[in-house]
C-alpha cells in the first residue's frame, strides 16, 4: 500500500474491511503465507490490481526484505 500511496484508512473506507483486520495484516511480524485472500483482494480493488498482481509485489517485497 504504501509503494502505491494509499493508506489502510483508505482500503477500509472503500471495501469494508475493518481497519483493525488491516492493521493486523500489515504488522512487521505476520509472514506473508498469513495473509488472507480477503486482505489481498480488498487491497487490489483499492489500487485498481488484480489479486495476482498484488500477490506478486507481495512477494517480491518479502524477497526483498529476506535480503
Amino acid at each position: 500500500m504504501d509503494q502505491n500511496g494509499v493508506t489502510r484508512y483508505q482500503v477500509a473506507k472503500q471495501t469494508g474491511i475493518a481497519n483493525t483486520t488491516l492493521a493486523n495484516a500489515v504488522k512487521e511480524t505476520k509472514p506473508l503465507s498469513g495473509q488472507t485472500v480477503k486482505v489481498i483482494s480488498a487491497v487490489a480493488q483499492t489500487l485498481g490490481k488484480t489479486p495476482g498482481q498484488v500477490l506478486d509485489d507481495l512477494i517480491e517485497l518479502d524477497e526483498d526484505n529476506s535480503k
